[in-house]
């Protein structure tokens, strides 16, 4: 779960804080105080031990045992973590003790094997706790061995009272520490709510918001830079306003629509003429977005996914586009073909938004089409004229034709075969004159 509110946050931090803390004393305690008591222990206990055995020999090889036993009852009552003191003869018999009830047989279970360093430790685990054995040889084991209990569950207890007393002290250092935390937050988050209110004014679109600053600490410092961002923000508004005041007024009297896209795809500036050709306002576009209203389709009328759209996607390419096989859809639903040269914008190497020009070429793919047209029915006009050319072999005489395949044809045949021409007959005067000169005078 996320913490959302910075004074919860400073709360659950020095509370988490201060638990660690308590945690790393109880581990340090419960390790490192633990082992140097434990290693006292066992210096105390083979101090002892060494120290009876020493006072034990004159006793022990005079048979004084009585003057033994007082010996070790005494030097038992004389120290509380003390549970017991026995010692054995050459022969292995206890001839001294501090057991009330009598000794107790398991004991002699005891090793008495010794180590190099002259004394050995054996751990016991009875029903009150750990004793610690410390068994020292007399005379090298030749007289006998001494034997000392220590009990070490004292340690145990004292280190559990220690860690208890610790982990009070850590729940009141908790308990004054999170009250200072939430002074603490308190004192830190006002000044930044009240830094929040102006923040979200200005976000709002209010530039005229100043904080009042009488502050001269960080969040005093950080007010003075919101009010310098604030007054520098005012600048850039004014200035882009300005800039896009002339903008407007130089493209205004354009004939051809034209709007700038960032690389989010939010139309940024539309002139008079975009709007006017596509029916729709600038904020209608960015609203629903621009190429799902008005560039979806192609020029077939089959749709055009917004990944297939070369508009869209000069900036991505970083490369222009031209094209005079585009449709735009209006705000009416009605298409019509456009011209477009879409370019892109760079910003330090990179670019970052396009600059789209386009015209409505109606009239102009109409006259294209109607001189198609014209072109069409030209060409159909032309194969059905039946020209006649190259050489042609005529008779001297009879003015007959041959055609390709040396047939000789009359020459009225020939051209109607080869042409629409077609031949009605008469004759010329001279052909007249020759033949009719009865009919045919010179008055005539």
């Amino acid at each position: 779960m996320r913490i959302k509110h910075l004074q919860t946050k400073i709360l659950a931090g020095t509370i988490g804080l201060v638990v660690l803390l308590g945690l790393a004393v109880v581990i340090f305690v419960k390790i490192v105080v633990y082992e140097k008591l434990a290693a006292n222990l066992e210096k105390r206990g083979v101090f002892i031990a060494r120290t009876v055995a020493g006072d034990s020999v004159n006793p022990l090889l005079t048979e004084k045992f009585f003057e033994l036993g007082m010996m070790v009852k005494d030097l038992k009552a004389s120290e509380e973590d003390i549970e017991y003191i026995f010692i054995e003869n050459a022969h292995g018999d206890v001839v001294a003790h501090t057991f009330e009830h009598g000794f107790p047989m398991d004991l002699k279970k005891i090793n008495d094997a010794v180590n190099g360093r002259g004394y050995r430790i054996e751990r016991l685990e009875t029903e009150k706790g750990t004793i610690l054995d410390f068994g020292v040889p007399l005379m090298r084991g030749g007289a006998g061995f001494v034997h000392v209990g220590m009990a070490e569950y004292p340690i145990k207890q004292d280190v559990g009272a220690i860690i208890g007393l610790l982990l009070g002290i850590v729940f009141v250092v908790l308990i004054a520490g999170s009250g200072l935390a939430v002074v603490l937050a308190a004192a830190i988050t006002k000044p930044v709510k009240e830094l929040a209110r102006p923040v979200t004014a200005v976000g709002g679109g209010d530039l005229e918001y100043t904080i009042h600053n009488h502050r001269s600490d960080e969040i005093g410092q950080l007010g003075d830079a919101f009010n310098v961002m604030i007054k520098k923000r005012k600048e850039a508004e004014q200035g882009l306003r300005a800039s896009e005041k002339k903008l407007w007024d130089i493209t205004a009297n354009l004939a051809e629509g034209l709007y700038v896209m960032d690389g989010q795809g939010t139309i940024r500036f539309m002139n008079p003429e975009a709007e006017r050709l596509l029916g729709w306002t600038m904020e209608e576009l960015n609203e629903k977005g621009a190429h799902d209203l008005i560039h979806f389709r192609r020029e077939d009328g089959t749709k055009l996914p917004l990944e297939e759209c070369e508009i869209h996607n000069v900036i991505n390419k970083g490369t222009s586009f031209v094209s005079t096989e585009e449709v735009f859809v209006r705000k009416d639903g009605t298409t019509f073909p456009i011209s477009v040269v879409s370019s892109p914008v760079f910003e330090n190497g990179r670019a970052v938004a396009s600059v789209t020009a386009f015209r409505d070429i109606t009239e102009r793919k109409a006259l294209e089409q109607e001189r198609e047209q014209l072109i069409i029915d030209h060409m159909e006009a032309l194969s059905q004229i039946k020209t006649l050319s190259g050489m042609l072999p005529i008779c001297a005489s009879c003015k007959r034709i041959r055609d390709d395949k040396g047939y000789w044809n009359q020459i009225e045949s020939y051209i109607q075969q080869h042409s629409e021409a077609e031949f009605s007959h008469g004759l010329c005067p001279e052909c007249a004159k020759m033949i009719y000169p009865k009919y045919y005078t010179d008055k005539t």
